[in-house]
């Protein structure tokens, strides 16, 4: 099989190789003051559910 191979072919394989990412793409970047961390984490459970119906769940700081 070569990667020429057109996506519709029924030989086509399940899945391809791609190049990773750097870094965790997942993590919050960069420290910042516990009103600013809170903020993040809504942003971050809000992008981790979308589109789903689920409303987002933020881990609380305490």
């Amino acid at each position: 099989m070569n990667d020429n191979t057109r996506d519709d072919d029924v030989n086509a394989p399940y899945s391809r190789k791609i190049t990773p990412e750097k870094g965790k793409p997942d993590q919050m970047p960069g420290d910042g003051e516990a009103r600013n961390h809170q903020e993040e984490l809504i942003d971050e459970a809000v992008e981790e559910t979308f589109p789903a119906s689920d409303p987002a769940t933020p881990k609380r700081i305490t």
